[in-house]
């Protein structure tokens, strides 16, 4: 008889270890359920603020540009300004900057520029010189189309429109260099 009571809590302890780890199962299937479809709508909340945030950060152009020198021979030739050669459309390129010196004096460049041939660019916009002994001490300013030139396998190339604003001999050497390694 006590035989039989042993084995009857045997089985009973068996049984009731099946129902409670059956609970165990469920309570853990069911936590595993809420906890997915909280962090699916967790991800989805998350999806929804990215896309906002992602519409209303500004789209920015990020030129690429290189830094090219520029002279003017009144200034120097030694010290020469820069300017930036930005690529824009239809092989042009801008090109914007300056040479200065500790008397204020300056060359100015501001326009678009492209090849035309090996030896020939063309340039579209203003170029202004200012040197105090020049021109009764006004800035002389060229504007529109000009043409740089390329001449016995020099290095850079020289404005051909020379002429200072002042006339008579007085010249304006505005030199570019190293373009040709961009356009």
């Amino acid at each position: 008889m006590k035989r039989i009571v042993i084995c009857m809590l045997v089985l009973l302890n068996f049984s009731c270890s099946d129902s409670n780890q059956k609970k165990v199962d469920d309570a853990i299937a069911k936590t595993s359920d809420s906890l997915v479809s909280k962090l699916d709508k967790v991800n989805d909340s998350l999806k929804g603020v990215k896309e906002k945030i992602e519409k209303n950060i500004p789209k920015v152009k990020i030129e690429k540009y290189q830094e090219i020198p520029i002279s003017l021979q009144w200034i120097s030739f030694d010290k020469t300004g820069s300017a930036k050669l930005v690529k824009a459309e239809n092989n042009w390129y801008t090109l914007k900057g300056e040479q200065t010196n500790v008397n204020n004096e300056y060359l100015k460049i501001d326009g678009k520029i492209s090849r035309i041939d090996k030896d020939h660019l063309k340039f579209i916009g203003t170029i202004i010189t200012y040197i105090k002994y020049n021109n009764g001490g006004k800035p002389c300013e060229k504007t529109g189309e000009q043409v740089f030139l390329k001449k016995d396998n020099r290095s850079y190339y020289r404005l051909q429109n020379m002429g200072n604003c002042e006339g008579g001999r007085v010249v304006d050497y505005v030199d570019v260099y190293t373009i040709d390694k961009y356009l």
